[in-house]
């Protein structure tokens, strides 16, 4: 009996330099007249405004998501703060919520004030908006200088930087430090970059138990992209033994999360390894997608 083999394609994922606490946009609302704030401007800033990367921020108050900034009440108090010379963390502050507001001048304005004034994810937004703007060298600069404080953003695209050569010549052992340093920070993205240079074997040498390894830690994180390659190797049995079980059970936790590939596997049966070998080695090859069609 003739095997049908389908030939199974994912998109690639392009991972790219970004600083999330500023580039999401919020839709600006106007709030209602509301009673005095009892707080400091500073305090009421910070309450309005602090970001969740922001490691120097005020932690007696929760975190503001982009989206959830209310633009109105945070651009009043974050301004009067700025005014009365509070500090850098609330200049920063009054660019996330200019940058909010689709102010995106006055937003780098206040991104360069901040990040003169030493304060590091001020520095890792302030270095996107230079990139865009073509200015790599100081870019890379600015990552250098956050990253050293320990920032988790811009170990993470410190990591790119090396990678890619932003600004630097490209280094694959640098990006994988810094992207290991992320990922021992509980970020996502730096964990499955790294797993990605050890699949790849390209700028770094290839180690398929190492890169499983990343792949889960960055899936246990929420990365989809993690899951479908974590079970692609579960499925291949690279870096460990083969387990159809496991794959299926990965692509299925991909594909409650939307993932076209990952719901189109769970659709087809399992490759059962086990019986591979009865199959002719010019058509074994066709039973699973090799590593070049991996997520990026």
């Amino acid at each position: 009996m003739k095997n049908e083999t389908s030939k199974r394609i994912s998109a690639v994922n392009a991972i790219l330099i970004t600083a999330v606490s500023l580039l999401s946009v919020a839709a600006i609302t106007i709030p209602s007249a509301r009673a005095a704030s009892p707080l400091l401007p500073a305090d009421q800033c910070d309450t309005e405004a602090g970001s969740e990367h922001d490691l120097q921020r005020n932690l007696s108050f929760r975190p503001v998501a982009t989206e959830d900034i209310r633009i109105g009440i945070a651009l009043s108090a974050c301004r009067e703060a700025y005014n009365q010379g509070s500090g850098p963390r609330q200049t920063f502050q009054l660019a996330r919520v200019l940058h909010a507001a689709g102010q995106q001048a006055k937003a780098f304005q206040m991104l360069e004030k901040a990040s003169e004034g030493g304060h590091a994810v001020a520095m890792v937004n302030y270095a996107v908006m230079l990139g865009e703007r073509g200015d790599h060298a100081t870019e890379f600069s600015l990552y250098q200088q956050a990253a050293a404080t320990g920032n988790i953003l811009a170990a993470y695209n410190l990591g790119v930087a090396y990678r890619d050569g932003v600004g630097t010549s490209a280094n694959g052992e640098l990006a994988a430090q810094w992207f290991e340093r992320a990922s021992v920070a509980k970020d996502n993205l730096g964990a499955f970059n790294l797993a990605v240079m050890l699949d790849e074997g390209t700028q770094i040498p290839e180690d398929n138990r190492k890169a499983a390894q990343f792949y889960r830690v960055a899936a246990d994180r929420g990365n989809v992209d993690a899951m479908v390659n974590l079970g692609l190797m579960l499925e291949q049995g690279e870096g460990m033994a083969a387990d159809p079980v496991a794959a299926t059970a990965m692509f299925a936790k991909a594909a409650e999360k939307g993932d076209e590939f990952a719901i189109a596997k769970i659709a087809q049966p399992a490759v059962d390894t086990a019986t591979t070998a009865s199959i002719e080695p010019s058509e074994q090859a066709n039973l699973v997608p090799a590593k070049s069609g991996r997520i990026k």
